[in-house]
């Protein structure tokens, strides 16, 4: 079955490859020099910042690359390679994944990736959580001849044995006769992207992003024409930013394959920039990865465009000599300056609504307009009133919004603890919008946060954190406000229900 498997990959793989995308792109020198002027590439800025150089580990089908995992990397080997620590179960010359550190120039000391259960499929097409214990992957199911999306969780049976346990069946949203392949999982794990030549595909392979609902993913929606195109876009990959790595057969480059990048601008994907001729061939470009730990290490593969040929693998490093090195990533290099690290996907610019409350009677103050990591917010110059009234409890308006008027409750998706009776809770409001988010947490400075919700006046109030005391909360507003909510303010609460500040 393992024969079967790497074949029927090879297969499928050579015709993405040899589609007649790929030979479209080839231009001439003078069409590549314009072609890199008009995507903005400073190809001499990199030259002075990274390296690029081959990196001797051979590439063992059905993989086309490696991927990271925490201090190292997982890839594809045979017992014929590893016999000295290959588990004696394994026989002679098994695909099996291994899992190494990166020294300087070398691997550090193999181990078996999964002892508890055989994992031998295409490592570039894996992607993990946060905390590592839960890995997407791409794999053909029992009797299927479409690859699809699988999770596994890793277990563990004893102190010195780990390993995954797969799920049987691939995601929910795998279930047509279309390929699922190679998905990448965004740094708070709300966003899954991966390649599909499923029905409202642009191409070939398109690439889709499903959100996170609940325990399940909702339905695929595509990336649209900024990102995708007639040829086939693969090999999809987020960054710890959640900028978008990815290669293309026919957006303009300088062979077949040529990896790309677009930034994340806080809510949806900036256009596709070419990584320059510093990264991107006459050749294949693939799989490219960065090590989300540090930022600083990242590795691609070259292959022949015929489709044929050998696989090598090449590695991205921050030049050592660099004097800012230690504040600079990968990311930044490529794509500079990241925004805030927030799960939120709408707009942020497209509501008007303040996080502050304005007292009844008053107009609203004057704003002007204030940068935020490189977006445009709106920010009140006026010092805002606090509530003198009360607020209770508020039910949604039967088919609408829920009643504008004083009752206003705080909406808590799991009740806690601290929410009893007579208890003053202090929360952080940060954000207002007159539509309801879907998200049920944001992320700032690394740490997730709950949202709580509550309606007011025409608008969705946000708050995370929950206090005894205000100085506890002190810190969390000001956290907020260096993430790019300058408005960010302690709310007080009793009973869950939002009532006057006390001060």
């Amino acid at each position: 079955m393992k024969k079967v498997f790497e074949i029927s990959f090879l297969i499928i793989l050579t015709i993405v490859l040899l589609t007649p995308g790929a030979t479209s792109k080839n231009i001439s020198s003078e069409q590549q020099l314009n072609s890199s002027l008009s995507m903005g590439v400073d190809t001499t800025n990199l030259v002075r910042q990274i390296d690029v150089g081959l990196f001797r580990l051979p590439i063992i089908p059905p993989s086309s690359g490696v991927q990271f995992y925490k201090d190292g990397i997982v890839f594809l080997s045979t017992s014929k390679y590893e016999s000295k620590m290959s588990p004696n179960q394994i026989s002679f010359g098994a695909v099996e994944a291994y899992f190494a550190p990166v020294e300087d120039s070398i691997l550090g000391k193999h181990m078996i990736f999964s002892p508890l259960s055989s994992f031998s499929y295409p490592c570039e097409a894996m992607t993990f959580s946060r905390n590592y214990d839960t890995v997407y992957f791409t794999m053909f199911p029992k009797n299927g001849r479409k690859e699809k999306i699988f999770m596994a969780k890793f277990i563990e049976k004893s102190k010195s044995l780990t390993g995954l346990i797969p799920e049987i069946v691939p995601l929910d949203f795998c279930t047509d006769n279309s390929n699922y392949s190679h998905p990448t999982l965004s740094s708070d794990g709300s966003m899954l992207i991966f390649a599909s030549d499923r029905e409202g595909s642009i191409g070939g392979m398109d690439l889709f992003i499903s959100r996170r609902d609940g325990e399940k993913w909702s339905a695929p929606e595509n990336l649209g024409k900024n990102i995708n195109t007639t040829g086939n876009e693969f090999f999809p990959f987020l960054d710890s930013e959640n900028n978008l790595f990815f290669s293309s057969d026919k957006l303009p480059g300088y062979g077949g394959y040529d990896i790309f990048t677009c930034k994340f601008n806080g809510s949806d994907w900036d256009k596709p920039t070419n990584l320059s001729d510093r990264i991107n061939s006459d050749k294949d470009d693939i799989a490219f990865t960065i090590n989300k730990i540090d930022g600083k290490t990242a590795f691609f593969t070259r292959r022949q465009t015929s489709g044929k040929g050998g696989l090598q693998l090449f590695r991205v490093m921050l030049k050592q000599e660099l004097p800012d090195r230690n504040l600079l990533t990968l990311s930044y290099v490529f794509n500079g300056k990241p925004v805030s690290k927030t799960s939120f996907m709408a707009a942020i610019t497209k509501t008007e609504v303040k996080p502050d409350e304005v007292e009844p009677g008053k107009t609203k103050p004057e704003t002007k307009a204030v940068k935020k990591e490189g977006v445009n917010v709106p920010a009140t110059t006026a010092k805002v009133k606090k509530i003198p009234e009360k607020a209770n409890v508020s039910k949604p308006a039967p088919g609408g919004k829920p009643a504008d008027n004083k009752n206003v409750t705080i909406k808590s998706s799991i009740p806690t603890p601290d929410e009893q009776k007579d208890v003053v809770i202090y929360r952080i409001q940060f954000l207002a919008s007159i539509k309801p988010k879907s998200e049920k947490e944001i992320i700032l400075n690394g740490k997730s946060y709950k949202l709580y919700e509550y309606f007011y006046r025409g608008a969705y109030r946000y708050t995370i954190g929950e206090f005894k005391t205000l100085p506890a909360a002190v810190e969390l507003q000001r956290i907020c406000r260096q993430s790019g909510y300058p408005q960010a303010f302690i709310a007080a609460f009793k009973n869950n229900t939002r009532f006057l500040d006390e001060k």
